[in-house]
C-alpha cells in the first residue's frame, strides 16, 4: 500500500443542548425496532483527489489542519448524503466553518464552500465523473480510483488516519425478527464471528502459499468484480480492519456503543436528524445498541456446543462491490451458516442507505452498512423505544 497520510483528527462535537431543542421522542410499534448487532470492521475508506489538485499546493498545513483556500470551491463525489464517507467529509469541511452543498450545473465556485455531487458510489462513476475534484469511496473502489492506470486522481488520505478507529459498518437486525426468532440470530452471529476470526487468520499471513489466504483473495475479487486486479484488492484489503466487538463476553460492544453515542450527538448539528429523541447520545446508543445476541454467541462458540439444528431461511442485506463485509460472505463460502442450520441469501444495495430501506421494509431480516445511515434512519424513523 502506499504512504498513508497523516491528516487531522476532526473535531465536531457540539453540544445539541446548546440549540435549546427538545428531545420528544414518539416511540413506533415494537416490530418497527432496528438495533445494532455487532460490528463489522474499522476504517477501511479513503478521499481520492486529482492530482492537479494537488499540484497547486497541499490540502492540509504542517499541523495536520485542513488548508480552508485550498478546500474552496471543491467539487467531492459521495456514495450518498447519509453515508458514512458524506458523513467524514462534512464534518471536514464544517471543522473550517465553510458550507458542504449540493452542487448544480452551472454553480459559480464559491470560496467559502465545498461542494458535492451524490450517487458516485463506485470506481466507474468516479472515474467517469469530470465534474468532481475528488471524493471519499470504501475499498476496494478508493484503491481502483487511484490505482487505475492513467487515473486523474490520487490518494489524499485514508479514514484509518482521518478517524482513527472510526465504526465503520455494523451488523444490524429488524426486532420483529430476532424477538421471535432469538435462537437463530445467535446462531447467524456465532457463524459470523467464525468467519471474521478466519479472516483475520488469513491476513495475518498474507502470502499466496497460504490457502486461507487465496480463498480470502479471491472472494475479495468476486465482491469487487471483473475489471479489479489481485493486487488491487490486496491493497485494499490491508486498510480494513476486521472486526464482531470486543473481547468482553459479557459486553462486546461497549466500545461500539461510544461511538454511537458521539456520532449521534454529531448529527444534529449537522443537520442529518431533526430531533435526537434522547437525552444524549449515551441514552440512545444503550437502547439502539444491542449486545445480547453477540454475547451469547460467543459464548456458543465458546462452548464448543455442537448439533442438529432445523433449517431456518435468513436474507441479509449487503453493499454491492464492499470488501469491508467479506467476512458475512466468507461465512457462506466456509459453510459456517450451514454449520448452524442457516439458510442464508444476500440482497445487494448500492449503498448504505440502499441496505437501511430493505432491513427497515422487511425485505431483509438483517443488513450490513455504515454506522451513519442507520443511525440516521433509526432517529429520523423513530425506530426505537426510548
Amino acid at each position: 500500500m502506499k504512504t498513508k497520510i497523516i491528516a487531522i483528527a476532526v473535531i465536531a462535537v457540539i453540544v445539541v443542548a446548546a440549540f435549546g431543542v427538545g428531545f420528544i421522542f414518539l416511540a413506533k410499534e415494537k416490530d418497527k425496532e432496528i438495533n445494532v448487532l455487532a460490528a463489522v470492521n474499522t476504517e477501511g475508506s479513503g478521499l481520492y483527489i486529482e492530482k492537479t489538485v494537488l499540484d497547486k499546493g497541499p490540502l492540509f498545513d504542517s499541523d495536520l489542519k485542513p488548508i480552508k483556500s485550498a478546500w474552496g470551491g471543491l467539487i467531492l463525489g459521495t456514495p450518498g448524503q447519509a453515508t458514512i464517507q458524506h458523513v467524514q467529509l462534512q464534518q471536514i469541511v464544517n471543522s473550517m466553518d465553510m458550507s458542504f452543498t449540493l452542487y448544480t450545473t452551472g454553480t459559480v465556485p464559491d470560496p467559502g464552500t465545498v461542494y458535492f455531487v451524490p450517487n458516485v458510489f463506485n470506481a466507474a462513476t468516479a472515474l467517469g465523473n469530470t465534474t468532481i475534484n475528488g471524493g471519499s469511496l470504501w475499498q476496494p473502489q478508493y484503491q481502483k480510483i487511484v490505482d487505475a492506470p492513467g487515473s486523474r486522481f490520487t490518494e489524499l488520505a485514508l479514514t484509518n488516519d482521518l478517524f482513527p478507529g472510526h465504526a465503520c459498518c455494523v451488523v444490524v437486525g429488524f426486532h420483529g425478527y430476532t424477538s421471535a426468532h432469538q435462537d437463530e440470530t445467535v446462531r447467524l452471529l456465532a457463524a459470523y464471528v467464525k468467519a471474521v476470526n478466519w479472516t483475520n487468520n488469513a491476513l495475518s499471513n498474507p502470502v499466496m502459499t497460504n490457502p486461507d489466504y487465496v480463498k480470502l483473495v479471491n472472494m475479495a475479487k468476486t465482491l469487487a468484480g471483473q475489471n479489479f486486479t489481485e493486487s488491487e484488492v490486496k491493497d485494499a484489503m490491508e486498510t480494513v480492519t476486521y472486526t464482531y466487538g470486543g473481547s468482553d463476553i459479557n459486553a462486546p460492544l461497549t466500545e461500539l456503543k461510544g461511538n454511537i453515542a458521539s456520532l449521534a450527538e454529531d448529527l444534529f448539528p449537522m443537520q442529518k436528524i431533526n430531533n435526537l429523541g434522547f437525552n444524549n447520545g449515551t441514552e440512545f446508543a444503550g437502547k439502539f445498541v444491542d449486545d445480547q445476541y453477540l454475547s451469547k454467541a460467543l459464548k456458543l462458540i465458546a462452548s464448543g456446543e455442537t448439533g442438529t439444528y432445523q433449517t431456518a431461511s435468513i436474507r441479509i442485506a449487503v453493499i454491492n462491490g464492499d470488501i469491508h463485509q467479506i467476512a458475512i460472505h466468507m461465512a457462506k463460502e466456509l459453510g459456517y451458516f450451514q454449520d448452524y442450520g442457516l439458510d442464508v441469501t444476500f440482497s445487494f444495495a448500492t449503498n448504505g442507505p440502499g441496505v437501511a430501506t430493505s432491513v427497515q421494509n422487511g425485505d431483509s431480516s438483517f443488513g450490513l452498512l455504515g454506522a451513519p445511515p442507520i443511525t440516521i434512519t433509526v432517529i429520523n424513523g423513530e425506530l426505537v423505544k426510548a
